[in-house]
């Protein structure tokens, strides 16, 4: 009889450790590598695949900080139907993300919603015609993501999201301001989360 209240204990405690390790709670930390497709709104700038690494900080059961950094991928571009060469672009966003399900331990599902600073670095730009000297500044803006964490084991998670960033080109060539590219991207992803 005391061998059997023993194994069920274990079993109990080891079924709450298990539930207990699902719940995202204050002081987890993830990192999230994952494939992302971004679906910028002008013509004049090509849509681009590149991989995109993050991490993030729980400071609250339902609130958290995230770093993402995407890599630096060229794209096409050009203005008035004029093609100006080839652009890399690199986004880094600054998020606070809400868990709406944070702290329930049952909860193998897990949406969340943020919103932050994009900062979009523009370099190795090549230019379509040899007599110009184009040149991008780099841009501040808003960005906002929505998308949905699925529990596969303790810590690792499924991930899936989309995202959208207040992003422009301001375009000079030969130091005069010649307009401004709108991409305004919307990037949807999916990779893998592994929470410690």
């Amino acid at each position: 009889m005391r061998k059997t209240t023993m194994m069920l204990a274990v079993a109990a405690s080891t079924a709450f450790a298990s539930q207990a390790a699902l719940a995202y709670q204050a002081g987890d930390v993830y990192v999230r590598g994952s494939f992302e497709k971004a679906d910028v709104t002008t013509d004049n700038v090509s849509d681009e695949n590149a991989f995109y690494l993050s991490g993030g900080y729980l400071f609250h059961d339902k609130m958290g900080v995230e770093l993402g950094v995407g890599e630096s991928v060229e794209h096409d571009f050009g203005l008035a139907g004029n093609n100006l060469g080839t652009m890399d672009r690199m986004p880094v966003n600054l998020l606070v993300n809400y868990y709406p399900l944070g702290g329930i331990e049952e909860a193998r599902v897990q949406p969340f919603a943020g919103l932050g600073v994009n900062y979009t670095r523009y370099s190795s730009i090549d230019e379509a015609n040899a007599g110009d000297n184009i040149d991008i500044d780099d841009d501040y803006g808003v960005v906002g993501q929505v998308g949905v964490d699925l529990t596969l084991t303790s810590n690792l998670s499924a991930t899936g999201y989309a995202r959208w960033s207040d992003v422009d080109a301001e375009v000079d060539n030969n130091g005069n301001g010649i307009g401004k590219v709108k991409l305004d991207p919307v990037t949807v992803g999916a990779g893998l989360t592994y929470r410690f």
